[in-house]
């Protein structure tokens, strides 16, 4: 206790010291309270001079936002708005602010209060469109944000905020107007992108209008901004050719110009362009064609004329009828086969022996020569032509015996003209005495052949010759036979009856001839199996396919057990002879094709009365029916497809084989994603049967310029009739779908396929059009520089 007793005085003053404080507080509060809490009650009360005091002791004091309460109620809005402003009572400030109708300095408020809607709308009240516009700005609501700059006359800020909305045709506009052409040129880019976004490739003709609108306004400015290239990049982009070519016509690009018109059907613009650049046949063709277009078919000969295009001329002449100047014409222009083959329409021989006597074309020659009644020059071209058979025709028929045997000795044995050649060697021999000779001239004529009325003329000349030579068993076998097939044939009856007289006579002398000579017994085994029925080595399962060349089966070979696809071929074949030689000979070629790209061909005969191949059967479907059930095909795949039937088209070509008639049910996709190529060979044997107009079985829609006039092909024919294949897997449609298709292929240019489809890869559709140039010169010249540049195509 005594230890705190010295502190007890301290203590007592600090309790006084802390009592008084407290005091002294709650009498200033009680003082200040009343202002605050009471003020609205007791102000009515107060004087101008206690207002003023009371204020000034409330500011002294800090407490700003009573005082501003004061002012305000007391209608002193400016005195509040200072009062608030220092209270950091910002929505009081604003409020203050509106009361003495500074609107910019309450947006202000907003403003920084983020009331950006309230802001925008106080700055727009007080005519400050740019702080309205930014408020919007903000808000992200750009439309409305540029079309407040725009109205505040800042047009730049105004086009730059239309191009962050996407309104770059307005962006472009405001751009014009501030001189800012190149951010106006892209602006209206960036719109027809958007139109063609939009329209993703389906442009309606109102839609179309707009969209080249669009395009010549960018144009203009890209012009003003002196970017004249990208200004015609677009204007070509739109298909304004005529308004590119107008301004590369400005620039003196008249080649370019020439070109444009051209596209833009202009042919006379574009012609006069090419007369200034001294490209006068050029130009002359095109007057040509724009005279054909209005019909007038002389004023374009006239042009043609001057071109020195005399193979045009002679289409055009031979369209008019006049069939003599066309042959003219294509003389001058060195076309000598197409010259000869209107000679030969106009019966007219020796000018058509002279033209194709100049085209190399020796054995048409020789025919020709041989009906003018030149026998001398037709025997010259069947010698220069390798027609031996011919060639011996001729000197037979012209006297000249030894230089006929000359040339029939040189037939060969493989050659469809051997027996013909044997028949007339024998007939020459009996007529120079050499019986012997002309005896097995005729057994080679005969040889391996099965006697019927074609080749009676054979047999009995064998018949007569073994009878001269004394040979009476073998003469009389033969008669038989001829009997057996026509009675009343010649003399054989008689020649028989002799023949058997004089055997009797021999058989009576001596008696060991009763026993059958080994030529007879020979003859007799021949003739037995005439009545036995051949066993059918194909079984038919089902039909799976039909067309012109035919109808195909799923069948069994019973020999070798195994599935194949048999093609039974339109019966009229066997009226045909030439066509028949030609569908073993082209079947055997394509027999030699082994490839895997290649359907391979087993077999081919004559079974049932019916003409078949035998082919490998591919499990699958083919192309057209793919495109029948999906529409198109997609890129990647066109490609592998494409890829893979060159690679087919490489190996046949290389030897010697060309397809001819390329479609896309031609092309087998198999299961295991491989490509396989039918019916090689058969469309030169169906042409031979039908004939032009219904070669493939109205199958024109594929077919070569070359092809549809009949021309000499070669293997450029296949790389066209692919191009036109690969325009109708990609497009889902053919290129030339409606008209006279074979009208089509011969003179209208053919169409791009991203013409068609924008969505078709550019270097694709390319290719395709260049496989599809009338010329097959512009093609491309082997089907490995067509694979070559299909495996450049970039696939995304």
């Amino acid at each position: 206790m005594g230890g705190i007793q010295p502190f007890l005085p301290y203590l007592a003053f600090l309790v006084i010291v802390l009592v008084g404080v407290y005091f002294i507080f709650q009498a200033m509060r009680a003082k200040a309270e009343p202002a605050e809490l009471d003020w609205r009650d007791k102000i009515k009360d107060w004087s101008e001079k206690k207002i003023e005091r009371q204020l000034k002791e409330l500011l002294e004091m800090g407490e700003f936002r009573v005082a501003a309460d004061i002012a305000f109620y007391l209608e002193r809005w400016q005195e509040a708005s200072e009062y608030y402003v220092k209270g950091k009572h910002l929505l009081g400030a604003a409020k203050s602010f509106l009361r003495q109708g500074k609107l910019k300095e309450a947006a202000k408020i907003y403003q920084d209060l983020d009331d950006f809607p309230k802001a925008a709308a106080l700055y727009a009240q007080s005519n400050d469109f740019a702080s309205a516009g930014q408020m919007h700005y903000l808000q992200g609501d750009l439309k409305k944000a540029a079309e407040l700059f725009e109205q505040a006359g800042n047009k730049k800020r105004a086009a730059e905020i239309y191009y962050r909305a996407g309104l770059f045709r307005k962006a472009a506009g405001l751009y014009e107007d501030v001189s800012e052409f190149k951010s106006a040129a892209d602006s209206l880019v960036k719109a027809l992108e958007n139109v063609e976004q939009k329209l993703g490739g389906e442009i309606v003709p109102h839609e179309m209008s707009f969209y080249r609108n669009l395009a010549r306004s960018a144009a203009e400015v890209f012009k003003k901004a002196q970017n004249a290239e990208q200004a015609i990049l677009l204007l070509d982009r739109a298909k304004l050719f005529e308004e590119s070519a107008r301004m590369l016509e400005e620039l003196g690009r008249l080649k370019e110009s020439a070109e444009r018109y051209k596209k833009a059907g202009m042919l006379l613009k574009s012609a006069e362009c090419l007369e200034k650049l001294g490209e006068s046949s050029q130009a002359g063709n095109l007057r040509a064609e724009y005279y054909l277009s209005q019909g007038k078919k002389q004023e374009a000969i006239t042009e043609l004329e001057k071109a020195g295009d005399w193979e045009r001329v002679a289409g055009i002449c031979r369209e008019l009828g006049d069939l003599k100047k066309s042959a003219r014409c294509l003389e001058k222009a060195g076309k000598f086969k197409d010259a000869g083959e209107i000679w030969e329409q106009l019966e007219n021989w020796q000018e058509a022996g002279e033209d194709f006597e100049k085209a190399g074309e020796f054995s048409k020659a020789g025919v020709c020569f041989e009906k003018a009644g030149e026998q001398t020059k037709a025997s010259e071209m069947f010698e220069k032509a390798g027609a031996h058979f011919r060639a011996g025709l001729s000197f037979y028929q012209r006297g000249l015996l030894d230089r006929a045997i000359a040339s029939l000795q040189q037939v060969d044995k493989t050659s469809e003209d051997y027996r013909k050649a044997c028949s007339l060697l024998g007939k020459i021999f009996q007529e120079k005495g050499m019986l012997n000779l002309a005896r097995e001239s005729l057994r080679l004529a005969t040889e391996n052949q099965e006697m019927s009325r074609s080749n009676l003329e054979d047999f009995y000349q064998l018949a007569v010759l073994n009878e001269r030579l004394g040979d009476f068993e073998e003469g009389m076998a033969i008669y038989e036979k001829i009997l057996l097939i026509n009675l009343d044939y010649q003399d054989a009856r008689i020649r028989l009856e002799r023949l058997r007289q004089q055997k009797t006579v021999i058989e009576s002398r001596s008696p060991s001839s009763a026993t059958p000579s080994l030529e007879a017994t020979q003859s007799l085994r021949e003739a037995e199996p005439l009545g036995m029925e051949k066993p059918v080595r194909y079984e038919i399962i089902e039909e799976i396919g039909r067309g012109g060349m035919g109808i195909v089966y799923k069948a069994r070979d019973t020999i070798l057990d195994r599935i194949v696809a048999y093609k039974v071929l339109p019966a009229n074949l066997k009226d045909h002879p030439a066509a028949l030689r030609n569908f073993f000979r082209e079947a055997k070629s394509a027999a030699r094709l082994n490839h895997p790209n290649i359907v391979t061909v087993y077999d081919a005969g004559e079974e049932a009365g019916n003409y078949y191949i035998a082919m490998e059967y591919v499990e699958g479907e083919t192309v057209k029916q793919i495109l029948v059930r999906e529409g198109k095909i997609p890129l990647k795949a066109v490609l592998l497809i494409a890829g893979q039937v060159c690679r087919a088209l490489e190996y046949a070509h290389e030897r010697k084989v060309v397809h001819r008639d390329i479609k896309s049910s031609n092309v087998m996709w198999t299961k295991d994603r491989q490509t396989k190529l039918m019916d090689f060979g058969l469309a030169k044997v169906l042409e031979e049967v039908k004939g032009y107009q219904t070669i493939a079985s109205g199958t024109p829609y594929y077919m070569s310029p070359e092809q549809a006039m009949g021309k000499e092909i070669d293997h450029r024919t296949d790389i066209y009739s692919l191009g036109v294949t690969m325009f109708e897997m990609i497009t889902g449609q053919l290129p030339f779908k409606s008209g006279d298709a074979v009208y089509h292929h011969i003179h209208t240019p053919p169409p791009e396929a991203k013409s068609i489809d924008q969505s078709v890869n550019p270097e694709l559709s390319e290719i395709i059009f260049r496989c599809m140039q009338k010329d097959p010169g512009a093609r491309f010249q082997s089907a490995k520089e067509l694979l070559e540049a299909l495996k450049k195509v970039k696939v995304e």
